[in-house]
């Protein structure tokens, strides 16, 4: 449901199973008693963003979402084996040479490990996972929730070429930001919010509004634009990263309270493996470290911010008093 003047907003950004760290950031948000008025996320964050605005109230979405990141630790969100796709990234990622490319995903198919030559992951787990969390009702009725996706280059007849998007992304073609509440029919709320998280060449493209849309981490992962198109001035975003992701001084206007990762999250020292891995370890173990980490960084964040507030409230409050008091010794009468 739109709020009529968001004042105070949430920013999910991507990080594939990195997304259990928000959850733990967002229990102690709960627990301070924090509700935004509208979230924005991209790809994890957006779906992390879908369970928090389909329940109420918010503490009980927040409580909902971690018992789901439990659960999620239990299941096999990945097929095919989590190991072998992560080769199969990281050599693909590293090439720009067709033929190599339409070679090792041949291969795949060949080993029965794809059904076609788009996607290394079968995306039914997802979607069914997606389904039994998010009911559209209660979204729609729900905290505003805008998720960030990029147009896909899918031409029809045409085989879709996941490589291009990269190179479209890197250019300068921009995300869009769309608000779950104004999709009106529930296949196509669904196919919004998979959108989000469609990492391309892991998960199939979807198609939203007769339009082709894939994960819009490829050129929008922080999605603050979103909040101050609404007007929004105040919002707290939550990292998957501890470096500089983006550029805070393009919303002068705005009062952002960031929580990040205060060491760094990805499991693996090499860049390009280390964050893929980190991207698909959806174990019970790595999600519960995620967990605490979250919910440790979100009090390390907020609590100098809270003690200050505090204190200010404490040193007005003194200041009041003072003043009171004096004036009803001015006001007394002269003996």
């Amino acid at each position: 449901m739109k709020a009529a003047n968001p004042h105070f907003g949430l920013v999910l950004t991507g990080g594939g199973a990195k997304g259990a760290y928000q959850a733990g950031a967002l229990m102690y948000l709960a627990e301070i008693g924090i509700e935004p008025q509208i979230v924005a996320g991209t790809s994890i964050g957006a779906l992390n963003g879908a369970v928090l605005s389909a329940h109420r109230p918010f503490s009980y979405a927040v409580r909902h979402l971690n018992q789901l990141w439990d659960r999620l630790g239990q299941s096999e969100i990945l097929r095919p084996n989590t190991n072998a796709a992560l080769h199969i990234l990281s050599y693909a990622a590293q090439t720009f040479v067709p033929t190599l490319r339409e070679w090792v995903l041949d291969f795949l198919i060949h080993q029965g490990m794809l059904k076609d030559s788009s996607t290394i992951f079968d995306p039914l787990p997802i979607e069914q996972m997606l389904r039994a969390a998010v009911n559209p009702t209660q979204l729609r009725s729900g905290i505003e929730l805008w998720v960030t996706v990029f147009p896909a280059l899918k031409i029809p007849g045409l085989h879709y070429d996941w490589l291009i998007d990269f190179v479209r992304a890197k250019t300068g073609t921009d995300a869009c930001w769309l608000c779950v509440q104004d999709v009106a029919d529930d296949a196509e709320l669904y196919n919004l919010l998979l959108a989000s998280a469609a990492i391309p060449l892991a998960f199939p493209c979807r198609k939203v509004n007769d339009r082709f849309y894939v994960d819009g981490g490829l050129a929008d992962n922080v999605p603050l634009r979103a909040l101050a198109a609404r007007g929004c001035q105040n919002a707290i975003v939550i990292h998957l990263e501890n470096g500089a992701a983006w550029n805070r001084y393009d919303f002068p206007e705005q009062t952002i309270i960031e929580i990040r990762p205060e060491q760094p999250i990805d499991k693996f020292d090499t860049p390009l493996l280390g964050s893929v891995s980190s991207l698909l370890n959806f174990s019970a173990e790595r999600i519960t470290e995620l967990k605490a980490r979250g919910y440790e960084d979100a009090q390390r964040c907020l609590e100098p911010i809270i003690q200050t507030f505090l204190t200010v409230g404490s040193q007005r409050q003194s200041h009041n008093i003072l003043l009171n008091s004096t004036q009803r010794l001015l006001d007394d009468s002269i003996l």
